[in-house]
């Protein structure tokens, strides 16, 4: 009744345009990569070599204000010995006036040098009032707790004339150990800001230098207001964060030296623009054709994943057909055959269908048959169960790691299924009967797929010639050597 199985070639492996759009998008990868990383270690040259000018400067800038304020220590320290020679000391105060203008005349950024007892009252000094008491002045008081701050720079102020001022003090220090005074020295910061007009800077770079506590004391290019006002960039970011700088020895100031930024990257940024826009663009267009391909290698494997399932399904049922149940009865057999597990075939026709066709009609037919694949479709319950219709009104399913119980179990399940199946709403369809043939695997006998299939074929034929509407299995056992 059932043609012997066909030998069915295996598909032929498809040509995926995928591997070919993974590498266009590796290849637009690496390149933007090694152009990036060629621009980013552009970046950073250009940032070095900035750097070695920013210190370079730094460097220089520190150098002359540590000379500078190097020569007023000295003076600072030759006033506190002279103080300290007796002989000296006994001079009247108008030779000590005189003497303090010596070294007040020596450079003209000194505005004036005093020196203040140990109380705060002025002892001998030029340019200041001698009743003035200096004992609560943040300077003295520092000296005056501590023998060992050495030279003392406060912060900027402006004097008595309008000038931005500092005041750099020592400590006098008597035989005995005890506190004796200070000795204190104004300095202009004109003669500071003076230090920096010689060095050579980008028209916008600049250079600050800055005390301790963030108030400005000098830079370049000034700043309007720099003359009246002491600017504070204790609080702000940028001081933070400034390009290079370096601290002044012996004193409390930081030399700052900043580049402007858009000047120094705008040549980087007019290559990276340049460069990584062409290579964006050229990685884009990859990437976009790559994308194109695969879109376009999409369609065709769903195509062609289409064209495949119709040729495996039956176009009626939905179920697979006879080219599907005997790629997957051959599968199953090879797997029975190294695994020894059970494997059971049932084979359903529909009795007296030609009759049934000829007296009601193909469309009639054709609803009777979808009745019975939707019946053998809801049996079939395990991803192992194959149901499938392999001829007009032949059906049969595979069941694998199922034995010839189980396999009656399922063949009465059908029957059953199909009795209760209704019809479509406002068709009634004539009823109809199955009959089936079950063939299993059992011991390690040996045997093919075509001796299975031909087993429950004649099951079936059996069940046909005693009445139709029944079951029968094949007779004595089935069975496949193991190792085949």
């Amino acid at each position: 009744m059932f043609p012997h199985i066909k030998s069915w070639h295996q598909r032929p492996r498809r040509r995926s345009g995928l591997p070919f759009v993974a590498a266009s998008i590796a290849a637009a990868l690496m390149v933007l990569a090694a152009i990036g990383v060629s621009l980013w270690q552009y970046r950073q040259e250009v940032e070095a070599r900035a750097l070695l000018i920013g210190r370079a400067t730094v460097a220089s800038v520190e150098g002359l204000l540590r000379a500078q304020f190097d020569s007023y220590d000295s003076a600072l320290r030759l006033v506190i010995a002279d103080f300290a020679d007796p002989t000296l000391r006994m001079l009247d105060d108008d030779v000590w006036q005189r003497l303090l203008s010596n070294f007040r005349d020596s450079d003209p950024g000194i505005r004036s040098i005093t020196i203040i007892g140990p109380g705060g009252r002025i002892l001998a000094g030029q340019g200041m009032l001698s009743e003035i008491n200096h004992a609560e002045a943040p300077f003295f008081r520092a000296h005056q707790a501590s023998a060992g701050l050495g030279l003392l720079i406060s912060d900027p102020v402006v004097g008595i004339e309008g000038h931005h001022t500092v005041v750099l003090s020592r400590r006098i220090t008597r035989s005995d150990g005890k506190f004796g005074g200070v000795a204190a020295m104004v300095v202009d910061l004109a003669s500071v800001r003076g230090l920096l007009d010689p060095v050579p800077i980008g028209p916008p770079d600049s250079l600050t230098v800055v005390s301790g506590s963030g108030k400005v004391i000098a830079r370049k290019p000034a700043v309007p207001g720099d003359e009246t006002e002491v600017a504070d960039l204790s609080r702000n970011a940028n001081f933070q964060r400034m390009f290079t700088f370096e601290k002044v020895e012996g004193t409390q100031f930081t030399v700052a030296a900043g580049l402007a930024t858009e000047t120094l990257y705008a040549n980087w940024k007019r290559q990276s623009f340049l460069i990584g826009g062409l290579a964006f663009v050229i990685s884009a267009a990859l990437v976009v054709a790559a994308l194109l391909l695969a879109r376009e290698s999409r369609l065709r494997s769903a195509a062609q994943d289409e064209l495949e399932k119709q040729a495996r399904t039956d176009f009626l049922t939905g179920l697979a057909n006879r080219r599907q149940f005997d790629e997957s009865l051959e599968r199953e057999w090879r797997r029975t055959a190294r695994t020894g597990a059970d494997l059971s075939i049932i084979l359903f026709d529909a009795d007296h269908f030609k009759q049934l066709n000829d007296r009601h009609g193909h469309a009639v037919g054709d609803e009777v048959l979808k009745r019975i694949g939707a019946a053998l479709d809801r049996c079939a319950r395990r991803p192992g169960d194959l149901p499938a219709r392999i001829g007009c009104e032949e059906f049969a399913m595979l069941l694998a790691d199922t034995g010839a119980e189980g396999a009656h179990y399922v063949a009465e399940r059908v029957r059953a299924a199909l009795r209760e199946t209704p019809s479509a709403q406002g068709q009634s369809l004539p009823t109809v009967t199955l009959s089936a043939g079950i063939a299993s695997t059992t011991g390690r006998s040996a045997g093919s797929a075509s001796d299975l299939l031909s087993a429950a074929d004649a099951a079936l034929y059996r069940a046909k010639e005693q009445g139709r509407d029944r079951v029968e299995r094949a007779r004595g056992g089935f069975g496949v050597l193991l190792g085949h």
